[in-house]
């Protein structure tokens, strides 16, 4: 048996029984990537839209078959399957993209050595070098991809030296973090990895360089400097002190430009407020709260650097450590630069007995003051609280005229660090001290928590909780970074966004709708902090049912019992990941629910797509559309084909049903692609006589048609032949109407769908009034009203009332038609019928305006187009606008009359309906004549002459007469 080989990680290579295969063609290469990448079947029509969006659609499936053809003669014909207009590769084809992302699975209880085995298989970015022209959707598909899978392998990567390093293992720590840093330069975590390695194997001088390289690195690409937790934790390896590592490695996400300050007005108020309090001589807490990315630190940066005034600020943070230092966060504030570090070195004021103290913390002030006593022996209780009064004497002395001091990451602090800031707080409650810190409440201990309360209590403290970004803010954001010119862009970006800055900022900056893969990374470790495993199979399910996840879906779809569902939803509620709305549980930012998305394998994913549409189908019956068009979506991301044309049909049929006919040929186009049947092919023509042109609608009927005799659908070919003969009407032409009811032999279905032999009598009687055979018209109308009445078929009514006004109309009867066509405006509102609504609502204009009722004849045109407007009915533009123009002509208004006159001579000759164009010609005419320009009155007279041609409307063709009689008694002098 022959052995394929896909080769897409890095330059795109195939090869055949260990054999390379000499393959160069790009889109050949293009659709095998793309097929190997979905996994799925794929129809042919959506791999010919993604490829060759810019050919004609005969020329663009041609250029699919050449290819095809192609990839066959040079890698055989076994390497794809293709069924029922659908495309894949053939299973036994292996994939080193496949390898890869099964390695996900290995992620947390893996070895070491599977876990390099499936790094091994990332030869560098996804198809690199490919390129595919004239084919953006793919370019941008590809690019998403190729961040997905790189960021996948650094993921993957980070692993395998977290295992190394705790095992001690330095040579592999540094051989994989070479792997990684070729991926990403600049990730701090993997170079101080190294660093540490380095150290461990004796190597000081690679260490001191790693750290330039960083350093040189982060200038070069992001014109920044290496975090200060990044500098802290260098500097203590090359002291050996033995700091704790971090937990995990993770990646640091940052802005090469300034952020933004927009909105939080009320908070810098709160802010400064609370430091007036202060500056009286009363110690004041601020905590600043918010989850992730929602600007705490950039609020109290952007405060100090423009509202703290002649305040002496000095700032620290907490580290996130497996292992709390004791007193890190003080220890950074009084080593780093800044007034807290110089009040400790000479000359300084504070006494030595508590510099004695100090040193037992900060063991380099020895150095500083060689002359210092030795520390008192004493018993630890009161050492630790020496120590305590010693770090307040020396903030007491940068307590004038007031300090401020700033601790960044809260949650993180250790116990000693909450014991000092309490008793800082006792000891200097009347001095002028404003104490700011910013942390995230769900990260708290319960220690933290404890003494937010005590402050609370006792009446120090002002909460900032930090509010999402509203739209306008979010939007005004986005303008001060650069706006897209795509508006949808720019909604979408705030949509994901969820109102938190730093996720906008970073959508912003990689221009993409789908998370960078620093912002990724940074949202993967924070699930993985807050949301425990029991959890995330509910997480999944919400990320994948969207804004349908009820508790029963939820618990349907993720699989867990009713109460291990309420636990989960309690957990990722605390957590900030969800929040009720509507008896429906949404991500609170939406680019969440992308990342948990994306980073679930293709079967994983499959599955719970089928087990949601499930869920949803056996809460929902019967199905509504966008019910319908959920499980389309479901299904169709499941791999089920044909369950997922079976909704896009039920979607098409609903969307036809309430009015969106804007929407109903993309959801008929969707299941005839899945899963073609004459019966698709029918329903997308019918579809498409509302929002389509006549062209493509005369096609695809006449295709379905064909495939509907072949297969004996009696029923079906009668519908087909129906709508072609509605479109022949609708265009004009009353003899194809006649050959379209003589081919469907409709006469003899009448037991079979009453419904249908109703509708033929009323396109009947249409033919015959067109003929000026009146009598003969009325009788069929009759006798389609009685069958209608019988099966109480009121659309089929609508029409009749409709067409019985023409024909009162033809006859010259105006009362009679106008009772008619308010008759089938009653009737349509009835039923919903928005087509037959607008369509007795523009005749009625019409007629009305002919009785001599202009003000009348506005209004009722007023209403058509709004309701022509909202539901975009493309094909009733040319009468629309004919009927705006006559009434504006008669209101003394030529230029607004002109306007829509050309407007709908546009329509009908999109609608190919000559009789309409002669009409529309003819109405010109009377605008030029009403101007007194006859020259171009006759012009149009005679355009309107030849665009009528054969046609057989008798009132276009008596309107034409008339005209020109009228025109030839006139001469330019009269």
């Amino acid at each position: 048996m022959t052995t394929q080989l896909l080769y897409f990680l890095g330059p795109a290579r195939v090869e055949r029984d260990n054999t390379p295969a000499a393959f160069a063609q790009a889109k050949g290469l293009a659709l095998l990537l793309y097929l190997a990448v979905t996994r799925n079947a794929q129809p042919r029509e959506r791999l010919v839209e993604l490829l060759w969006p810019e050919s004609m659609p005969q020329a663009a499936r041609k250029n699919m078959r050449n290819t095809l053809w192609a990839i066959g003669e040079a890698l055989g014909d076994d390497l794809l399957e293709q069924a029922g207009g659908m495309l894949r590769l053939a299973p036994a084809v292996v994939v080193d993209i496949h390898r890869l992302e099964d390695a996900l699975l290995l992620l947390e209880s893996g070895t070491v050595a599977a876990l390099e085995a499936a790094t091994a298989h990332y030869g560098g970015p996804l198809a690199d070098g490919l390129a595919v022209h004239e084919a953006p959707d793919f370019e941008l598909w590809l690019l998403t991809e190729r961040e997905r899978l790189a960021t996948l392998y650094l993921r993957l990567l980070e692993r395998i030296i977290a295992l190394h390093r705790a095992a001690g293992a330095w040579d592999r720590v540094l051989t994989q973090a070479r792997h990684a840093l070729a991926a990403d330069p600049a990730r701090e975590a993997i170079h101080l990895a190294m660093i540490e390695a380095y150290i461990r194997l004796g190597q000081r001088p690679q260490a001191i360089q790693q750290y330039a390289a960083l350093t040189d690195t982060l200038k070069r690409e992001l014109d920044v400097a290496p975090l200060p937790e990044t500098t802290a934790r260098y500097q203590a390896l090359l002291a050996d002190q033995s700091l704790p590592a971090p937990a995990a490695l993770r990646p640091s996400s940052r802005a090469p430009a300034p952020r933004p300050f927009v909105g939080r007005a009320a908070e810098l108020a709160a802010l400064d407020h609370e430091r007036a309090s202060a500056s009286l001589g009363e110690a004041r807490i601020v905590l600043i709260s918010g989850d992730l990315g929602m600007g705490k630190t950039h609020l109290w940066q952007t405060w100090a650097s423009t509202h703290a005034g002649d305040a002496i600020v000095v700032t620290t943070h907490a580290l996130e450590t497996a292992e709390p230092l004791p007193f890190g966060p003080v220890m950074t504030l009084f080593r780093q630069p800044g007034p807290a570090h110089t009040i400790l070195h000479p000359p300084s004021p504070i006494a030595p007995i508590w510099l004695a103290e100090l040193v037992r913390l900060l063991p380099e002030l020895a150095v500083a003051w060689p002359d210092l006593p030795p520390p008192l022996a004493l018993a630890p209780a009161e050492e630790r609280a020496r120590l305590l009064q010693a770090l307040t004497e020396a903030l007491l002395l940068l307590a004038n005229p007031l300090l401020v001091l700033i601790i960044d990451d809260l949650h993180w602090a250790d116990p000693s660090t909450l014991d000092w800031l309490i008793s800082l707080i006792d000891q200097l409650q009347d001095a002028p001290l404003l104490l700011i810190g910013a942390y995230r409440p769900q990260d708290a201990a319960e220690r933290l928590l404890a003494t937010v309360a005590s402050w609370q209590r006792h009446g120090r403290l002002r909460q900032l909780p930090l509010a999402h970004l509203s739209v306008e803010e979010a939007q005004r954001l986005l303008a001060t970074l650069g706006m897209p010119d795509d508006p949808q862009q720019a909604a979408e970006w705030v949509r994901q966004s969820g109102g938190n800055p730093y996720f906008l900022i970073e959508l912003q900056r990689s221009a993409s709708s789908t998370a960078p893969c620093d912002l990724a990374s940074l949202v993967r470790a924070r699930l993985q902090a807050t949301v425990p495993a029991h959890a995330v199979q509910v997480l999944q399910a919400a990320a994948i049912l969207g804004d349908s996840a009820t508790f029963a879906a939820l618990q349907a779809t993720s699989g867990r019992s009713e109460e291990e569902t309420l636990d989960a939803l309690d957990v990722l509620d605390t957590a900030g990941v969800l929040s009720a709305q509507d008896r429906t549980y949404r991500f609170v930012h939406p680019l969440v629910a992308t990342i948990v998305r994306m980073d679930l394998r293709p079967a994983r994913r499959a599955f719970l797509h089928r087990r949601a549409a499930e869920a949803i189908e056996r809460a929902h019956a019967p199905h509504t559309k966008p019910v319908a068009g959920l499980l389309m979506e479901h299904y169709a991301a499941a791999g089920e084909l044909g369950r997922a044309a079976q909704a896009a049909e039920q979607a098409a049929q609903h969307a036809l049903e309430v009015g969106a006919f804007v929407e109903a040929p993309a959801y008929a186009r969707r299941a005839l692609d899945w899963e073609p049947t004459p019966r698709r092919q029918l329903l997308l023509g019918e579809t498409l006589i509302t929002a389509g042109n006549a062209g493509e609608v005369q096609s695809q009927l006449e295709t379905a048609l064909h495939a509907l005799e072949q297969d004996g659908d009696r029923i079906g070919a009668v519908r087909a032949c129906l709508r072609l003969a509605t479109i022949a009407i609708g265009t004009g032409q009353p003899d194809g109407a006649r050959r379209w009811l003589a081919r469907g032999a409709i006469q003899q279905v009448e037991t079979l769908d009453p419904a249908l032999s109703a509708q033929a009598l009323q396109v009947a009687a249409f033919v015959e009034r067109q003929k000026q055979s009146y009598p003969a018209a009325a009788e069929l109308l009759d006798q389609a009203e009685q069958m209608a009445r019988e099966h109480q078929l009121i659309a089929l009514r609508t029409q009749i009332a409709f067409e019985r006004g023409n024909l009162f109309a033809n006859r010259g009867d105006l009362s009679a038609a106008l009772a008619a066509f308010e008759e089938a405006l009653q009737l349509a509102r009835s039923s919903a019928d928005r087509v037959f609504e607008a369509m007795a609502l523009n005749n009625l204009a019409y007629h009305t305006l002919l009785n001599g009722e202009i003000i009348k004849a506005q209004q009722y045109i007023d209403s058509t187009v709004a309701l022509s407007e909202q539901y975009a009915l493309g094909f009733f533009q040319q009468y629309l606008f004919s009927t705006m123009g006559e009434i504006m002509l008669a209101r003394g208004e030529r230029e607004r009359a002109e306007a829509a006159f050309g407007q709908a001579y546009e329509a009908a000759q999109a609608w190919g309906n000559h009789a309409h164009m002669a009409n529309v010609r003819a109405n010109q005419a009377l605008v030029a004549q009403a101007r007194n320009d006859w020259s171009q009155a006759r012009e149009l007279l005679e355009a309107a002459r030849i665009a009528f041609g054969n046609a057989i409307d008798p009132i276009v063709r008596e309107k034409i007469a008339r005209i020109g009689a009228a025109l030839a008694q006139l001469t330019p002098d009269s």
